[in-house]
């Protein structure tokens, strides 16, 4: 069975790498607008009202 290694980690499969990098609060919300097609800064500060700027622009 294949392993993948990122950084100091390694996965046994590619599924688990790519939740792994995804994780945390907004990145799922943020790719779910994203999945709908290309949005401006502004697009997404509206389609997210609780999400602050600093964390928005990371």
């Amino acid at each position: 069975m294949s392993k993948y290694r990122m950084n100091e980690y390694t996965y046994n499969c590619p599924v688990e790498l790519a939740l792994n990098t995804i994780m945390g609060k907004w990145k799922a919300l943020i790719l779910w607008q994203l999945n709908k097609g290309t949005k401006r800064y502004s697009e997404l500060k509206k389609t997210l009202p609780n999400i602050t700027d600093k964390m928005l622009a990371q």
